[in-house]
This record gives structure tokens, C-alpha cells and sequence, in this order.
């Protein structure tokens, strides 16, 4: 996320805390200030008034992404740690003095992006960034800032932290990429393997590290075998794709799908939900990769369909059948063309939305309910 875009609030408490508050807002012309009601110049500035900062954070800990907090840091740790669910949805929480000498990145480092709100805080305040993760530290790639950055989503994030220990420690680990898209983040460091081919399984997996100097302590003398059967290096998996269960990996879910779909009037949401989930089971696809789904304009307000868009926490895109008049399916319909006027919308509205003449999936139907799958070049 661009530290321009980020709907920030500051809140202060002091006097010089709140007139500090004031001097970062400029840097983030969005932002909001909240400060106690006693500080009138503030409220008449703007800035929005509270009776108690107990009864504040609650209130905009979900309203923004992240929350500057000029005051003491022991004051904000007893205040939010009850706010606290994940590091994926809780907002960057950044600290300050209120002579902006030390600006901390407290919360959501990586994924909220409070080490760079950090970091640009402290160059209006002409302070310190204070950085404690420990990719950071030490120079080393963070997985989750990097997913971040490339717009991946994290399917698994138990295993983050192991991966992170690995690439922290010098762990061997390993990385399948096939689109490219993280791998020269790591190519530099010494335990890394970039897998070039998807592996099926374990056995795959050991072939690809054997011939690896860090890890020739666990094989044979000829790195055929494997000596050491607990070893199980962590690894990254950047696809669409589900990976082996045996291969223990983070999984990166890059947003290419695209699912067209079409239905009777009045379908349920369940009926529809049904068909997807058992598509991307059978294809061993993952449901955090669809971008967005789409159908025919004239579907733009069936119930079910916005339900499952709703359920998915994705977009729902509608074509108008000018639009679909001249793509060209695999499995056209007079049936179709009947009732809409062209002869495909799953298919249709797939290929028209991914940008591209081949589906991943093409044609599947029930009784009342038609899905297609596109791939989206990526990235």
C-alpha cells in the first residue's frame, strides 16, 4: 500500500503532542486527529474531540489502516492489546514522543506497513525510525512485506513464521515459482533452492536439494539418498495451484482467476457456492486466487450470485451481451441464446474479463447453475 493512500488517524493527548499531530497531518492530507476535548484550538481546527482514549481506539481501531499515536508507548500497549485479532487485519500502529525523537513501528511492521509509515513520520518530525522486526535488522527478505508489495495474498499464515525462521537462521528452504514472481528477492541467499519444475511430492522435493552444499550433510555420499529423515525444509509456493499436503510451505496465492457464471432466476447463494467450491476442489485450484467473478448485465441484481461475491470477498463484474455478441466459446448455447440473446455467459464473460481466447476450465453445469474459469496473464 502506498503511504499516500493509507487512511490514517493521529491521535495525541499533550498540548505539544496535538500541535505535533497537526505538523504530520500535513504529510497525510486525509488523515484524521483526534485529541482530548479540553484542547479547543485543536477541535476548532478540525481535529475530533474524545472524553477518554479507552473509549477512542475502540471506536476507530477498524475504521482505519493504520493509527499514529503521539504518547507514551507503555500508554498504547495496555489500550490496544484487548483490540488485538491478526496481523493480517489489525491496523499499523505507529508511536511517538511528543517531540517526535523516537517514532516506533509497533503493529503490523510488514503486512500494515507500519515500518515505512514509520519511517516516513519520522522524516516530518526529523526524528528516529525505531525498526525492530528482524528481516529488517538484518537485512534480510521479509516474505510477508514481499507479498505485500506483489499484491499476493497469504492462504497459510501458520507457517509464516517458520519460513521467516529459516530465512532468518540459515535454514535450507525452497521456493516454486513458476510465474517469477518472488524469486529474485531471495536468489542471493546460500540455502535458497528455486525449484524450476512443480514438485509432486517429498521425493521431488529431496532430489531438488541433494546436490545443495548446505544440505549434503543429510544425504549419502553419493546425494541419493536421504540420511536424515527429519529433514523437511520450508518452502514457498506461488500458484494458483494447491500444493502437495506432504510439502509443508507458505502458500502465496496470486489473484489470476477469473469465474464466469450464470444462472436461473432466484438461484440460492448455496446452490451456486456449491458448484465453485466443488470446480476448485476437483481442479486443485485455490479460491484465494480469483480475482473476480462476472456475468451478464442482466444478472447484475440476482440475489444469489452477489451472495456468493459477498461469501468470496470479491467483486462481482458484469458484462452487456453487445459486449459478449463476438467472443467466441467452446460450448455455445441456442438455449442461451433464447433467453439472453447471446449464445454463452459463463464462458463468454470469463474469457471477456481474464483478457484472453483459452479457459482453464471450461463449461460446468447443473441444474440451474453454469461456471467457467479463465487464467489472467500475470502479472
Amino acid at each position: 500500500m502506498n503511504m499516500g493512500d493509507m487512511n490514517v488517524a493521529l491521535v495525541a493527548i499533550t498540548r505539544h503532542g496535538v500541535k505535533l499531530a497537526f505538523r504530520i497531518r500535513e504529510r497525510f492530507p486525509g488523515a484524521s486527529c483526534y485529541v482530548p476535548e479540553r484542547h479547543k484550538f485543536a477541535t476548532a481546527m478540525g481535529a475530533v474531540g474524545f472524553g477518554r482514549l479507552g473509549e477512542i481506539l475502540p471506536q476507530i481501531w477498524k475504521k482505519y489502516d493504520a493509527v499514529v499515536c503521539v504518547m507514551a508507548t507503555g500508554i498504547v500497549v495496555r489500550h490496544v492489546a484487548p483490540l488485538l485479532v491478526h496481523k493480517a487485519t489489525d491496523p499499523a500502529v505507529v508511536v511517538l514522543d511528543e517531540r517526535g525523537h523516537y517514532v516506533i513501528s509497533l503493529l503490523s511492521g510488514h503486512l500494515g506497513g507500519a515500518n515505512a509509515l514509520a519511517r516516513e513520520v519520522a522524516s516530518v518530525t526529523g526524528g528516529h525510525a525505531v525498526i525492530t522486526t528482524a528481516s529488517d535488522v538484518q537485512g534480510r527478505p521479509a516474505l510477508d512485506l514481499i507479498a505485500r508489495e506483489k499484491q499476493l495474498e497469504i492462504e497459510n499464515f501458520d507457517v509464516l513464521s517458520r519460513f521467516s525462521r529459516a530465512v532468518l537462521e540459515d535454514q535450507p528452504f525452497w521456493i516454486f515459482d513458476p510465474y517469477e514472481i518472488i524469486s529474485e528477492e531471495f536468489e542471493g541467499l546460500e540455502d535458497a533452492v528455486i525449484l524450476q519444475e512443480e514438485p509432486s511430492g517429498r521425493r521431488d522435493m529431496e532430489k531438488a536439494f541433494c546436490t545443495h552444499e548446505s544440505c549434503r550433510m543429510v544425504y549419502d555420499s553419493g546425494g541419493s539418498s536421504l540420511v536424515d529423515s527429519s529433514f523437511d525444509p520450508v518452502g514457498v509456493w506461488v500458484s494458483e495451484k494447491i500444493a502437495p499436503r506432504e510439502l509443508i510451505c507458505v502458500a502465496l496465492r496470486p489473484r489470476n482467476l477469473v469465474v464466469g457464471l450464470g444462472c436461473n432466476r432466484g438461484t440460492p447463494a448455496g446452490e451456486v457456492l456449491e458448484l465453485v467450491e466443488s470446480v476448485f476442489d476437483r481442479e486443485n485450484l485455490s479460491l484465494f486466487s480469483i480475482r473476480n467473478l462476472v456475468s451478464i448485465d442482466i444478472k447484475a441484481d440476482e440475489k444469489g450470485l452477489l451472495e456468493v461475491a459477498e461469501c468470496l470477498k470479491r467483486p462481482f463484474h458484469f458484462f452487456s451481451p453487445n459486449d459478449l455478441a463476438t467472443v467466441s466459446v467452446p460450448t455455445p448455447s441456442d438455449t442461451v441464446a433464447r433467453h439472453v440473446g447471446v449464445q454463452s455467459v459463463c464462458e463468454a464473460t470469463a474469457l471477456l474479463s481474464a483478457k484472453t481466447d483459452t479457459l482453464l476450465v471450461p463449461k460446468e453445469k447443473t441444474a440451474n447453475v453454469t461456471l467457467a474459469i479463465a487464467r489472467v496473464t500475470y502479472p
